[in-house]
């Protein structure tokens, strides 16, 4: 079993990112297993079958993670 705090280490991946901004716009997750990520991160929690963007995901999609150089 995969801790929480494990999967927050694993930093932001471009398709949770992808993921995370096409259910912003309304738009559905390519695949259920896209889910857990953003889930198990804290990004999104499950009211049922709907997915709510929490803060901590809202935050992220307004402020991307950029490179370090």
């Amino acid at each position: 079993m995969v801790r929480q705090d494990d999967m927050i280490l694993e930093g932001v991946k471009a398709g949770e990112l992808a993921s995370l901004s096409a259910l912003a716009r309304g738009e559905p997750v390519a695949r259920g297993s896209d889910m857990a990520p953003l889930c198990a991160k804290g990004w999104v929690e499950l009211a049922g079958n709907q997915p709510i963007i929490t803060l901590t995901g809202r935050t992220l999609l307004d402020h991307p993670p950029t490179g370090l150089r």
